[in-house]
């Protein structure tokens, strides 16, 4: 069984790192953004949606613990949006070693139940296209396809 800890300033800093290079590469491989600007801009959007950092408002920042008291993974969702009785799950991984144990799945789980004792109707999230992995993952959690962007590079 996993818990949801909130993660403190040093977790948020090495999260943070790790996740602005992470979401520049995805965006690169998506083909949204050049290499040669990716960093930059994906600074930015961290920046521009966690201006207090780990304490900004409306936003959870979460470390997955397994129950031997292991990190393994981490989730950040808010309050969506223009739509205050969404949730919008910004960001969610569980860390490679860790996979294929169930933990997705519960966390997932966990925060379906900490969005249904706060009035929350909806989880909204992006997975791109690529990550087929994940999009089973979120079917098989109960997320349906709502809308499928697809783009074709002309050379």
């Amino acid at each position: 069984m996993i818990e949801l800890q909130a993660m403190t300033e040093s977790d948020f800093q090495e999260y943070l790192t790790r996740a602005v290079e992470t979401y520049a590469a995805e965006k690169v491989k998506a083909g949204n953004w050049r290499e040669d600007e990716a960093l930059d801009r994906s600074r930015k959007e961290f920046n521009d949606l966690l201006p207090e950092g780990v304490h900004t408002a409306d936003h959870f920042l979460y470390n997955i613990v397994n129950e031997a008291g292991e990190k393994v993974g981490f989730l950040w969702f808010a309050l969506a949006p223009r739509r205050p009785e969404w949730y919008f799950i910004y960001d969610f991984e569980i860390f490679e070693v860790f996979r294929r144990r169930g933990y997705a799945f519960q966390a997932l789980a966990k925060l379906e139940e900490f969005a249904r004792t706060r009035s929350i109707e909806t989880i909204e999230l992006h997975v791109f296209g690529h990550n087929t992995a994940a999009r089973e993952l979120y079917k098989k959690a109960g997320f349906i396809e709502a809308n499928v962007m697809m783009t074709k590079e002309i050379k």
